[in-house]
């Protein structure tokens, strides 16, 4: 099994990581002590990434795996989570990568938005 930073260097086309950060909504520095394993990623990370690289869902699937998480695993979530996660996937099922319109969606819907700009 591929590590998570040689399964991201993989899935991200060229992309230089600061492109990705933005696209992600995240920081830059949250986005290499990921790549560099200083912290472990935390879902919310693994949808942003997956939505600023515009993966499929089954690369979607590859980078969680390489996480060691399940991307389909909710038995832990709460019914608020797994709502939150299939408005996640539905946008990455259409093709419609745009976190900014995700972000809507989630506002509307009533959920945190993804990413980690803008807290603290």
């Amino acid at each position: 099994m591929k590590s998570f930073r040689e399964t991201y260097e993989s899935l991200k086309k060229g992309q230089r990581d600061a492109t990705v950060a933005a696209k992600a909504n995240l920081h830059k520095s949250t986005l290499s002590r990921i790549k560099n394993e200083v912290i472990p990623p935390k879902r919310d990370y693994l949808w942003s990434l997956a939505m600023a690289l515009e993966l499929t869902m089954d690369e979607a699937d590859e980078l969680f795996s390489s996480c060691g998480l399940c991307m389909d695993s909710q038995y832990h979530l709460t019914d608020s989570e797994k709502e939150r996660e299939n408005i996640i996937k539905d946008c990455i099922t259409n093709g419609r990568y745009s976190v900014v319109e995700l972000d809507i969606r989630l506002y509307e819907a009533g959920h945190q938005p993804l990413g980690n700009k803008g807290t603290k």
